[in-house]
């Protein structure tokens, strides 16, 4: 922990124009002090999903390095051309104007996508909230989700995000306390840490998520218009390590059964 703390401190004290090796980021699960990073070529990395990213981007960049940022500061860090990419971002066209994704981003089966992200909704057992895909019913305080990502956005325009400035982290307690009408999380990190709540039982999902996203790995765009066949080298390894990885794990189902 104590190395990951200074590869940190080293990266803040030298950020400036781009270095020579290239810098990515990435935003870490909300909360991190129930959780061990994974060790990628002596790099802490908060994430099993974004260790494996930053594991195949090694194979390609040996000297690449990962930085762990608060979301909205990494998409600033990368629109400003001061950090070379972002792991793992949802396409949008505003977004395609500020970062370089990989051709027909956002298209539905979408080879070069790292993977899609269903983002559930969590309401309590007795709810009478429903959610049919394109409207929501039975709202009387809104949902709350992560800051700055796409379900916040996605939330609003259904005039169904939460007024209140609330915290995702306490998203189980709000809906205890009748503060919000539910939460939208992604699996991973964040949604195992909710389970684990004492009175997780008291909570449901329903059956269909907010929205599906896929996620990519988006570069500064000033940096592929002078290293675009790396870009789209990178890219395409991604693509060629994803399919592998998925072959794997569904020959290791199989085999389990």
């Amino acid at each position: 922990m104590r190395s990951c703390f200074l590869f940190l401190l080293l990266w803040a004290w030298s950020a400036g124009p781009l270095q020579a090796a290239e810098t990515f980021c990435y935003d870490a699960p909300v909360d991190k002090s129930t959780l061990q990073p994974v060790l990628v070529d002596g790099q802490c990395i908060y994430g099993e999903h974004t260790a494996r990213i930053a594991g195949w981007v090694l194979q390609q960049l040996p000297q690449a390095t990962f930085v762990e940022l608060p979301w909205q500061r990494c998409l600033n860090e990368v629109r400003a051309g001061r950090i070379h990419g972002l792991l793992s971002i949802g396409w949008t066209e505003e977004r395609a104007s500020w970062f370089a994704f990989p051709p027909h981003a956002g298209e539905q089966n979408d080879k070069l996508a790292l993977f899609d992200v269903p983002y559930f909704i969590y309401v309590l057992q007795n709810s009478t909230v429903r959610w049919d895909g394109q409207q929501f019913q039975g709202l009387q305080y809104g949902l709350i989700t992560f800051k700055g990502y796409l379900a916040e956005q996605r939330l609003r325009e259904l005039n169904a995000l939460s007024p209140l400035d609330l915290d995702i982290t306490q998203g189980i307690d709000l809906l205890l306390n009748h503060r919000v009408d539910g939460y939208v999380i992604p699996p991973g990190p964040t949604a195992q840490q909710f389970s684990q709540h004492a009175k997780f039982a008291q909570v449901r999902q329903l059956e269909l998520p907010l929205l599906q996203m896929p996620l990519y790995l988006a570069f500064a765009k000033d940096y592929c218009l002078s290293s675009a066949a790396v870009c789209q080298q990178i890219w395409q390894h991604l693509a060629e390590q994803r399919q592998q990885w998925e072959v794997a794990q569904r020959q290791a189902s199989a085999n389990s059964q």
